[in-house]
């Protein structure tokens, strides 16, 4: 347990937790935002032991137009493809709201991950379908209408394969949240999640085809616009209760339990998948939790988790609660005392 004020660096050390293993941040921001103040870089190293033996892990980012990083596995240079695979880190925060509140693309990249962990082929997949939105994108703003035939059928291809695996991804985690929101004591009518797909591309038994006849329809606007409008990249996962979207019907508090739920649905998604349970970091634990909700959420981390790391400012809330953890008190962005020579890291 990280424990301190507000400004001790507990979140900083938990984000360098989630960039070293997931190569993202769980705060908003551009990556140039990971880098701090006056530097033109930063560089995580870790050993890690477990079912793949012993390792060290390097990632070396470099910051220009974009951040350039340079990943390792014991000096041997690895695609983000294989380093994804070999420390992967769940996140919790306060920003998960967003999966409830924010805007679609939140809720794409967090589907995105879970299907990559349970598929990683996945991966592959998006980078091909983004590449092909890319190539129709340009022959959209520069009036190429000869050109959009080949790069259509193209685009067809990886989107339908994206949303078969972003669906598969969806019903594990639907399976997995009833029985998470239940054991944090949710009260409330049981979450619906449906994947949200505007030209039926999801239901659709067409597939390819369908897609194909869809951007056809669809040239006339977006030539006048110069980008795709319709495809995987603007679905959604749309979150409802009594048919209403969550979002209008939850308090704070709610809003935070059903995505922490979420977040808990995954983790045992992939934990069930891949037999190896991440690490977990949550940032502020007890933020805009009652102590009813807090107990058996932490007694649920420790179960899901072999190693848990929370942050908080608070320590005699959750220390009780969490009477297992060894606290680490921050001061200026670093750990301090004895118990940080007795860690784990």
């Amino acid at each position: 347990m990280l424990a301190g004020p507000n400004g001790a660096g507990k979140s900083n050390l938990l984000e360098a937790l989630a960039v070293f293993g997931n190569l993202s941040s769980f705060r908003p921001g551009p990556p140039a935002s990971w880098v701090q103040h006056g530097q033109q870089g930063f560089y995580l190293k870790g050993e890690l032991r477990g079912p793949l033996g012993f390792f060290v892990l390097e990632q070396e980012a470099r910051l220009g137009h974009t951040l350039q990083r340079a990943l390792r596995r014991s000096g041997r240079r690895l695609v983000p493809a294989e380093y994804l695979t070999l420390f992967p880190v769940a996140t919790f925060s306060s920003h998960d709201r967003e999966l409830i509140l924010g805007p679609p693309q939140t809720r794409r990249r967090f589907l995105d991950r879970l299907a990559f962990h349970l598929q990683p082929q996945h991966l592959d997949v998006h980078w091909r379908f983004r590449r092909a939105l890319r190539q129709r994108n340009a022959a959209l703003s520069g009036g190429h209408r000869e050109a959009l035939d080949a790069f259509e059928g193209e685009l067809a291809r990886w989107a339908l394969q994206l949303v078969e695996s972003r669906l598969f991804a969806l019903r594990q985690l639907t399976t997995a949240l009833e029985a998470e929101l239940e054991r944090l004591g949710w009260l409330l009518p049981k979450p619906l999640l449906r994947y949200h797909a505007p030209e039926g591309l999801a239901a659709s038994t067409g597939g390819e085809q369908d897609l194909r006849h869809t951007l056809r329809r669809s040239r006339p606007l977006e030539l006048a616009r110069g980008h795709t409008l319709v495809g995987p990249h603007r679905h959604d996962v749309a979150v409802t209760l009594s048919g209403r979207p969550a979002r209008e019907l939850l308090s704070a508090g709610q809003v935070k339990l059903l995505a922490t739920a979420l977040r808990l649905a995954a983790v045992v998604v992939t934990t069930s998948r891949r037999k190896v349970a991440p690490l977990v970091v949550f940032d502020d634990v007890d933020a805009e939790l009652d102590g009813g909700v807090l107990t058996p959420l932490l007694q649920r981390l420790a179960a899901l988790a072999p190693q848990v790391v929370v942050s908080t400012a608070h320590p005699e809330v959750v220390l009780p609660r969490f009477p297992e953890a060894t606290v680490l008190p921050m001061q200026e962005g670093r750990p301090v005392g004895e118990a940080w020579q007795r860690s784990w890291w």
